[in-house]
């Protein structure tokens, strides 16, 4: 006969396990992102500082997803493997490490927009905020672990962005970057985020009903609140779309060639 501790392995997984070091792994990552701020040059802006370690971030993030994807049998549709946290001695590990690293990194990215106003807008900081929690209780309690480090995906386009803002005096890199951020954006926060969230919330049904076979109430209230952050990032990501969409179109708009009056005059046939 299965104990209670049996059935929470088949919705929560063994991964990370119990003397997984999180919160070591979380102050080292809180460190080594501030040690690199620190000593990048003087010359160099806080905001610019900030989106050379957000590119930083990004790249090594989508590079886990990927390796993750390439390595890992991952099936979506199972419980634990897509609500859970995975399962222990398995290519399922890199998840925490790649939690933790983000973890520390949007620890310090907050630290940096409370302290230096340049860098801070509250779009950003309400995304972090809400990112941390969800990250932050998943690695912890296994809930949502695995869905939170495929979301890291939509890192990719954060990449041109910052990159986009870092050349922002070089105009052809500057449009070019701008261009390829609409485009990754639709790609991994719209589309490939989407296709995550079919597959998170059609787990949660039986999440729930496993874990109220054994009164797992902590776990439920967690998948529950989750849920409503997770709705959250993907109405913030539809506010994000607008905007970007509104931009480039007012881009187009200047791009497009007006027709002079000389040019006009020329046209017109003889009466």
């Amino acid at each position: 006969m299965p104990t209670n501790n049996d059935t929470r392995i088949e919705y929560l997984g063994t991964n990370p396990s119990s003397d997984f070091p999180i919160s070591l792994l979380i102050f080292v990552s809180l460190i080594a992102h501030w040690l690199v701020f620190f000593f990048l040059p003087s010359s160099i802006t806080p905001l610019i500082k900030s989106y050379i370690l957000s590119t930083i971030h990004a790249s090594v993030s989508v590079l886990a997803v990927c390796f993750f994807y390439i390595r890992s049998s991952i099936n979506l549709t199972q419980v634990n493997r897509i609500l859970g946290g995975g399962f222990e001695g398995t290519y399922d590990e890199i998840m925490a490490y790649s939690i933790c690293y983000s973890a520390g990194y949007f620890i310090h990215d907050l630290l940096i927009m409370f302290y230096f106003k340049s860098v801070r807008t509250s779009s950003a900081m309400f995304h972090h905020i809400v990112v941390l929690i969800i990250g932050l209780s998943g690695v912890y309690t296994r809930v949502g672990h695995t869905s939170q480090f495929l979301m890291l995906f939509e890192e990719l386009s954060t990449i041109p962005l910052s990159l986009k803002a870092i050349y922002h005096h070089h105009h052809r890199i500057h449009e070019f970057l701008a261009l390829l951020f609409a485009i990754t954006f639709i790609l991994s926060r719209l589309i490939y985020g989407t296709i995550i969230c079919i597959f998170i919330f059609g787990a949660v049904p039986k999440f729930i009903q496993m874990a109220t076979n054994v009164g797992d109430m902590t776990s439920i209230i967690l998948i529950i609140i989750q849920m409503i952050l997770i709705v959250t990032t993907r109405l913030l990501n539809l506010y994000w779309a607008v905007l970007i969409i509104r931009k480039m179109c007012a881009i187009f708009r200047r791009k497009k060639p007006s027709v002079s009056v000389k040019k006009i005059e020329l046209d017109k046939k003889p009466e």
